[in-house]
């Protein structure tokens, strides 16, 4: 869990990421919410994927170590989480974002109302940070495809 706290934490400070209070981080790391992208027993990615009814999930803290940004680690963490969903039977992904709201539209999300959300996921939401709120419909892994070889036309 310190390799997740080490690159959640400044984006954390800087107020990019909501802080997550790390008791509520290391339950939900070990329930299999936290996915990890490593190499050489360092971790280079990391993203949340949380379900809230049985067709909808949440894509959260979705981070990418500086040393490793601009290389399609982003990508290929969202391109796993996204696989990862539809294996569940998961048919739409969302994510709040306060600052990458581009990097989500380019990736085929849509913004949303809240009303879109969960309930549960509705009363959690934060009115003072003001996310913006993306949902993507997640059409089978063969759409997935096609768009990583469209990223790794965009040097992201």
């Amino acid at each position: 869990m310190s390799g997740i706290i080490e690159l959640i934490e400044p984006l954390e400070r800087s107020g990019i990421l909501v802080h997550r209070p790390r008791d509520m981080l290391a339950r939900e790391v070990h329930d299999g919410f936290y996915y990890v992208y490593t190499r050489d027993d360092r971790i280079l990615s990391t993203a949340m994927l949380k379900r809230y009814s049985p067709n909808m999930a949440e894509l959260g803290c979705l981070v990418v170590s500086a040393t490793y940004r601009k290389q399609g680690r982003g990508d290929a963490m969202l391109a796993f989480v996204e696989r990862t969903a539809i294996a569940a039977g998961v048919e739409r992904l969302f994510a709040l974002s306060t600052h990458t709201m581009q990097w989500f539209i380019e990736r085929g999300f849509s913004p949303v109302p809240l009303a879109e959300l969960p309930p549960a996921r509705q009363r959690l939401y934060d009115q003072k940070r003001g996310s913006k709120i993306y949902m993507k419909r997640l059409l089978g892994t063969r759409l997935i495809d096609a768009e990583e070889l469209f990223w790794g036309t965009n040097d992201s």
